[in-house]
């Protein structure tokens, strides 16, 4: 009798995701030797190879495309039955999973849930970081409840509703010592500097934005360096690869070498939303819309 334990299967889902062990490891902050063990333990015990490691990189199997759902699905079903013992005690709970851009789960969340569930404490959030993409495959499939990105009306696809919350301005991030000083910045003064940003097949919405903001100044950005998640992107700035154009919720995110300059360009903005189904998402996830709602856009104003 073949035994899969809960750990090993978050192990799975974060390689799956991550499609990198290092990146993986890093969530359990443990060893990435370790993590890799531990992957190819579990593909001895199902009796089948879950990652293509050839060519230099990771890809799912047919085996692990299979499996990564299930493991999802059984994860938050774990989750669930966790919650069951307050039920039994009187304590009704109702758990509200919430899908975030990174930015947002380091700026804007800390600034809404604390009051909201001091208002609604029946409210059990699970908040998971995921690309904004996924997100409204999420909604649509009923994976998560609420998600907070920055898909505009009418990207996001069928059966998912999409509220704006504002628009979020621009910021540069720079080197400690860059040229453009101590700012405000001008977006023409990044005309012909080496920018870092998000690869267009994993954040065509943010891609396409700076482009836009970049052309409307006068100049066609030059991207020197991409990279997938905004602490490697601030990491290169840090190296002295490049300026960043980052929303002004990432400047949350404290990291040694750079600094954050407002860009004074009106237009250097980029949208924040919040999509639920629109087939009747489930009433918490309302009252947390409306929360986010109420909170004026994160422009410092």
């Amino acid at each position: 009798m073949r035994v899969v334990e809960l750990r090993q299967l978050r192990y799975f889902l974060a390689v799956a995701e991550e499609l990198s062990v290092t990146a993986a490891a890093r969530r359990f902050h443990m060893a990435q030797p370790a993590l890799s063990q531990a992957i190819t333990k579990l593909e001895r015990q199902l009796g089948a190879p879950l990652f293509d490691r050839g060519g230099g990189r990771l890809r799912l199997t047919a085996a692990g495309r299979l499996l990564m759902p299930e493991a999802r699905t059984l994860l938050e079903r774990a989750r669930e039955i966790a919650d069951l013992v307050p039920h039994a005690q009187g304590q009704e709970r109702t758990v509200l999973r919430v899908g975030a851009i990174a930015s947002a789960v380091s700026g804007l969340l800390p600034r809404v849930l604390p009051a909201f569930l001091d208002r609604h404490p029946w409210v059990l959030p699970r908040v998971y970081e995921m690309g904004q993409r996924r997100q409204a495959d999420a909604v649509r499939t009923g994976e998560i409840d609420i998600g907070v990105c920055r898909l505009p009306r009418g990207e996001a696809g069928p059966a998912v509703h999409v509220l704006p919350l504002g628009d979020e301005p621009l910021c540069c991030a720079v080197a400690e010592g860059d040229p453009l000083g101590a700012g405000p910045v001008p977006l023409a003064a990044l005309a012909g500097r080496d920018l870092v940003g998000f690869p267009r097949a994993l954040a065509p919405v943010a891609y396409d934005t700076i482009v836009s903001v970049c052309m409307r100044a006068g100049f066609s950005p030059r991207f020197s360096q991409e990279a997938e998640n905004d602490q490697a992107i601030l990491g290169l700035v840090a190296c002295g690869l490049g300026v960043a154009l980052v929303p002004e919720l990432t400047t949350r995110l404290a990291v040694r070498g750079v600094r954050y300059l407002p860009v004074v360009d009106a237009h250097a903005v980029t949208p924040l939303s919040v999509i639920v189904s629109a087939g009747g998402p489930p009433e918490a996830a309302l009252l947390l819309r409306e929360a986010l709602r109420a909170l004026r856009p994160p422009d410092g104003g």
